[in-house]
């Protein structure tokens, strides 16, 4: 049996060929740009929705204590945040709720530290 030689034949397989590995190559480089499209941002730079916002961390400690049903009541304290330390100022009734501020405060994701140097317990 002799088997001829078609040029169509191996043109075509050239052609598969060529196909799967630009189609490979296609995916991953789609795989890569959307791993690269979605950049992650900072813990205390994520806002209530999820965001990017300056002042994340303050605004979701402050709705922390706004939630809480000791501290929810209180709106003589006031939140700000140094990149991941927040920083509570205002005046409190008395030290169980300034321990209180403290405690939900730290409980939220993000927060390296809490400054309550500016809090007056009347």
């Amino acid at each position: 049996m002799k088997t001829k030689f078609n040029p169509l034949n191996s043109l075509l397989i050239v052609f598969i060929v060529t196909s799967l590995v630009i189609f490979s190559a296609c995916e991953d480089k789609t795989a890569l740009l959307v791993k690269d499209s979605s950049p992650s941002i900072a813990e205390e730079r994520i806002g209530l929705d999820g965001e990017y916002d300056a002042s994340g961390l303050a605004k979701r400690v402050a709705k922390a204590l706004d939630e809480d049903s000791i501290l929810g009541g209180i709106s003589t304290v006031y939140v700000a945040q140094n990149d991941s330390k927040i920083i509570l100022k205002g005046t409190i009734p008395d030290k169980s709720f300034l321990d209180r501020l403290v405690t939900v405060a730290q409980n939220v994701r993000g927060v390296s530290e809490v400054n309550i140097e500016q809090v007056q317990i009347r």
